[in-house]
């Protein structure tokens, strides 16, 4: 069964008879935002450059967004997160409400889940959505908005189909560790797992670079030639000396995959510089 909520709309926009027309078109080139998960962790929808991402709009209040919530790790997030793909979901509630509500949500990045963004104003729903939730939509490696629809439908086959349609024919999956701790001077130690998803061999660059606590890029840092065979998977480690220069702060690790133009990347390594 199809479900969704309405959405609380703005005192000003309670007179439309009809959902309101979202800013964003499938189609169109989205812009940056910046908003803050709950575990303090700041994220620029620009900093997931290369991946496939997939924003969920949803609020603990909505019943169908819990359902959707129930099953969205298991069913939907686990089989898609190592493979190119990041999502973000997306709410106005507080972080007061957040946390008395914490145990129906599927954990932050630490505990194997997708970050949760606090939108307090509720603006950045608006450019996405049509009045309902849960909301979800799907953007392509440049930014594109390929999808979008409300409600639950009990299954996640329409935006995994979407999704299939539009990953790289090379993915790189989690870095490994996701999370970590480390001081300058120090050696950061990756272990960086490629796909080629074809059968034919792949030749692509590979790029490492981060991103400063600014949200700021700066690199690449590092970039090397790579031939990958058709159908396989390999894993390899992947050492970078910290300058001592470097500040304290968080930071993001990326590696990232240029083949003929095209761009595609890991989700991030966040790094704290201790």
């Amino acid at each position: 069964m199809f479900t969704h909520a309405r959405l609380t709309i703005p005192t000003i926009a309670l007179a439309v008879a009809a959902p309101a027309m979202a800013a964003y078109q499938v189609g169109d080139i989205v812009d940056d935002f910046t908003l803050v998960d709950h575990e303090g962790i700041s994220h620029s929808l620009y900093d997931y450059k290369g991946q496939i991402i997939v924003l969920n709009f949803g609020e603990y209040w909505c019943g169908p967004c819990l359902s959707e919530w129930a099953v969205m790790k298991s069913d939907f997030w686990n089989p898609n997160k190592d493979q190119g793909v990041m999502m973000l979901t997306i709410g106005s509630d507080l972080e007061s409400q957040f946390n008395a509500k914490a145990d129906l949500y599927s954990g932050g990045i630490d505990d194997g889940g997708w970050p949760w963004l606090f939108d307090a104003a509720n603006s950045l729903y608006w450019d996405y959505g049509d009045g309902y939730i849960p909301f979800n939509a799907i953007l392509d490696q440049d930014f594109r908005l390929v999808w979008s629809d409300s409600g639950w439908s009990g299954n996640f086959n329409t935006p995994q189909a979407q999704i299939d349609a539009n990953l790289a024919d090379v993915v790189i999956h989690q870095i490994d560790p996701l999370m970590a701790t480390i001081g300058a001077g120090a050696n950061a130690d990756f272990n960086i797992t490629l796909t080629n998803r074809t059968g034919s061999p792949k030749t692509f660059d590979v790029i490492f670079d981060a991103i400063l606590p600014s949200h700021a890029t700066y690199g690449p840092i590092e970039s090397q030639s790579v031939t990958l065979p058709g159908n396989v998977t390999v894993t390899a480690p992947f050492t970078y000396p910290v300058p001592g220069s470097v500040p304290n702060g968080s930071y993001r690790a990326r590696f990232g995959l240029e083949q003929g133009g095209d761009y595609s990347c890991a989700a991030l390594n966040y790094t704290t510089i201790q």
